[in-house]
């Protein structure tokens, strides 16, 4: 008898204990300011999580550099002192090459597209090169399609943008492609670009609209053009040993939470350029749409390069034939 209500009670001590996981909180930084799409990324996979999980997976947002600029966040998360980010994919690209994919210029019509690529094998098979490196992607989002933005007046042909200090984020395939454009691409941390450019150390920088205006850019430069080059993606990660501590349930959770939310997060972005080109209006800043023949030159340039790094990596090549499928969505 004793042996019986000994074994009911350990019976249920064990179901207790696989039925009721401690719940777990997440700390997840990014580099941006609230306005930016990122931290919508954050805010809505946040709310996914803890719904989905009911509470059982929590996640508290660090927003604007808090827990670092772009290069400690992707370290941070990589070995562990960070839980969680979501970053531009540029920063990976010195730890995995075929991430290069999601910026090749000129190859993803617009925003429809990017939700399509973004959701696509070919995307989760370069995603999932990440765990080499200690994280786990759980999705891939956007920050904006970029422009070119500049102190003076906006560039409307390739010879205006010749010999312009332009501020590039430090990759390799983005020094590539402004030099082929004729610019003197400037590798620099984002958190110094606003006093690069207030001090003329900077003549450009590539950017998208919400970083003009959530960095309050448009203080200190001055002309748009809107180039379209290629999107700003950034992954959303978790490290791979955290990642491993949670349940399958807890981790089912965050994957079901982060698909949830690629396609209206992509989407809102569109929106939020829109609302940004409204604020540009109304401070002055010209805003100018390259001409067919502008436009025709800077892709020419960008060709190369383009077919320089679809040869690299068959990753990069597969995600680059993909995307050259799709045709833009009507407006």
């Amino acid at each position: 008898m004793k042996l019986a209500s000994l074994g009911v009670v350990l019976g249920a001590t064990f179901l207790a204990g696989t039925a009721f996981a401690a719940p777990v909180t997440l700390r997840l930084g990014h580099p941006v300011f609230e306005f930016h799409p990122i931290h919508d990324t954050a805010v809505r996979f946040k709310e996914a999580v803890e719904r989905i999980s009911n509470g059982d997976v929590k996640v508290d947002i660090y927003p604007a550099r808090q827990l670092g600029d772009v290069k400690e966040l992707a370290e941070g998360v990589q070995f562990g002192t960070v839980d969680m980010t979501v970053n531009s994919t540029s920063a990976y690209a010195t730890l995995e090459p075929s991430v290069d994919a999601f910026q090749l210029p000129g190859i993803i019509p617009d925003y429809a597209g990017f939700a399509t690529m973004a959701k696509s094998p070919e995307a989760r098979a370069i995603m999932d090169r990440l765990a080499n490196h200690g994280m786990v992607a759980l999705g891939v989002y956007d920050g904006g399609l970029r422009h070119f933005m500049t102190v003076g007046a906006p560039v409307e042909s390739l010879a205006d943008m010749k010999g312009l200090k332009t501020r590039v984020a430090p990759n390799r395939m983005f020094i590539d492609a402004w030099s082929a454009v004729g610019v003197n691409p400037t590798p620099m941390a984002y958190g110094e670009v606003y006093s690069a450019l207030e001090t003329g150390t900077l003549d450009a920088v590539e950017i998208n609209l919400t970083s003009i205006e959530s960095e309050k850019y448009y203080e200190v430069g001055k002309g748009v053009t809107l180039t379209g080059h290629y999107f700003w993606p950034g992954f959303l990660l978790i490290n791979k040993r955290k990642f491993e501590s949670l349940t399958p349930d807890q981790q089912a959770a965050m994957k079901q939470a982060a698909d949830e939310i690629v396609e209206p997060q992509i989407m809102a972005v569109k929106d939020l350029d829109a609302k940004v080109m409204i604020h540009l209006a109304e401070l002055n800043i010209p805003v100018v749409t390259p001409s067919p023949e502008f436009r025709a030159e800077l892709n020419a340039a960008f060709a190369p390069v383009v077919a320089k790094y679809e040869a690299a990596d068959p990753l990069i090549a597969a995600f680059a034939a993909k995307a050259r499928t799709l045709t833009p969505a009507a407006q």
